[in-house]
């Protein structure tokens, strides 16, 4: 059992996991930009809408965890802090029961809706559509689960291994499924094949790193009911915050089909995965801040360790916000139809869903880190809710643009508990959230111009050398942030 990380070693982590979750949606981005025209072309507008609603039920399925996964990794890291050997054993391994019991029980439901027909009903799917999001559930089962028995790494403060071993399996699964495609594969086919490359690295990984050396503790059961209850109730809160994830993210591509059907929720799958540019890659860094936090032991600590994840979050998430208003219309260009026009005010819209969807992410996960998490939770669903229900409203008011706008104006819900957060670390909310950013304003303003002055030209190689620019003031943004040796 190692021990985790110091501060200096969480400065060198944030940036590994930047980088991977940066290479990361690079690849998941290529798959669409390759493989989304030819998928339209082999399946037409409602395959490519089936396709879609699986990869949505492919981040949805994260609702199956009852809040194990967050209950596990700050376990495993308290237990590493405390030097608790059992504990930590005790901690995995009721994790791996307690969700593989959550995650084969959602599967049998999946079978009961598919065989009766209800699902094809309710989301006005296709010939054979159940079928492909029946054994998505499945294969997202798995692959959860395996990815659980990852979280000693992440909890050692080593989660850019995990996000590595992510990127590994996304980059194979375009040359896998690109074949698949030219064979005039199914959708079936091509679903199965994306799951089973997420799949393999990560069990690659698990076993490199020896995780099956980690034995049950003593007197164990796998199939202990009243201890995987005891970890379902413990996770509780810790779930809440992924339901009120996948309810104001993923579960919005539901919604629209339910509205108007699987092919313009196919767009709007486009949509929402490149405000994911801001609110997960962004974010990022938000992830290590769990165990970091857990970690700390005096209100220094919080803040310093708070405020380095959090300008990373800044850099990463402004200026990717930057690039989407300014230069989304052309990137977007290359995955959309062409005969499809952009609604008005979309890609404002896209980069404020992005933004408040990386401040939710922030003020989450440190009420984990911080033991808070049942105020962070309970703020989180009802934000969620608020975000839903006028993301409903906004569709019928604004289309997809309206969906965007509504499903962001529930983040005020979430300002008492950051300003908790901030108390903490002994600083007010200004100086913990507001503060820091004005170090980012001069070169947010001289990125955005050339960018602006970079959309006025019809040349894509004028938009590459604008965003190339951009990705210079950032880089020379975070080198400053890394040679900060303390808090300002």
């Amino acid at each position: 059992m190692e021990k985790a990380p110091a501060h200096r070693a969480y400065r060198k982590e944030l940036l590994f996991n930047q980088v991977w979750q940066i290479a990361n949606f690079g690849s998941k981005a290529g798959f669409l930009l390759l493989l989304t025209p030819l998928m339209i072309v082999k399946w037409g507008p409602e395959g490519y809408g089936l396709f879609a609603l699986a990869s949505s039920l492919l981040v949805s399925m994260a609702l199956i965890d009852g809040g194990v996964r967050a209950l596990t990794r700050l376990k495993l890291a308290e237990t590493l802090k405390a030097g608790d050997e059992e504990g930590y054993r005790t901690a995995f391994w009721r994790g791996l029961a307690a969700f593989a019991f959550g995650s084969s029980a959602v599967f049998a439901l999946a079978m009961v809706l598919g065989a009766t027909g209800a699902l094809q009903k309710a989301l006005q799917l296709p010939p054979g559509g159940a079928w492909v999001l029946v054994v998505t559930v499945g294969l997202t089962g798995f692959y959860l689960l395996s990815t659980l028995a990852l979280e000693p790494i992440a909890a050692r403060g080593n989660l850019s291994l995990l996000k590595a071993a992510n990127t590994i399996g996304a980059v194979a699964a375009i040359p896998v499924c690109a074949v698949a495609l030219m064979l005039n594969g199914s959708v079936l086919l091509v679903t199965v094949l994306y799951s089973l490359c997420a799949i393999i690295p990560g069990l690659a990984l698990g076993y490199r790193e020896k995780l099956y050396a980690i034995r049950p503790p003593d007197g164990f059961r796998f199939f202990d009911y009243k201890a995987i209850g005891q970890t379902f109730r413990s996770g509780a809160w810790f779930y809440l915050t992924t339901v009120a994830l996948i309810l104001k993210t993923h579960a919005l591509t539901f919604v629209v089909a339910a509205m108007a059907g699987p092919a313009e929720a196919g767009i709007f799958y486009i949509l929402l995965r490149f405000t994911e540019i801001i609110g997960n890659v962004g974010a990022t860094a938000s992830e290590t801040s769990l165990a970091s936090l857990a970690a700390a032991d005096t209100a220094k600590a919080i803040a310093e360790n708070f405020r380095q994840s959090w300008l990373y979050v800044a850099i990463f998430s402004l200026y990717g916000a930057a690039g989407l208003i300014f230069l989304g219309r052309e990137l977007l260009n290359f995955w959309l139809p062409k005969d499809y026009l952009l609604p008005a005010g979309v890609l404002a819209a896209m980069a404020l869903f992005g933004l408040t969807g990386a401040f939710s992410r922030v003020v989450v996960n440190a009420s984990m880190g911080l033991h808070i998490v049942k105020g962070g939770a309970i703020a989180n669903l009802i934000e969620a809710i608020v975000d839903i229900g006028l993301a409903a409203v906004g569709y019928y008011l604004a289309g997809l643009t309206g969906v965007l706008v509504g499903g962001s104006l529930g983040v005020f819900v979430l300002m008492p508990q950051a300003r908790r957060i901030a108390a903490l670390g002994g600083w007010s909310f200004l100086k913990t959230y507001l503060q820091p950013l004005l170090r980012l304003v001069p070169g947010l303003v001289i990125s955005s111009v050339v960018l602006a002055l970079a959309h006025l030209s019809s040349h894509p190689a004028v938009w590459l050398l604008a965003a190339s620019a951009t990705g210079v003031v950032a880089v020379w943004e975070l080198r400053r942030l890394h040679k900060a040796s303390s808090l300002a």
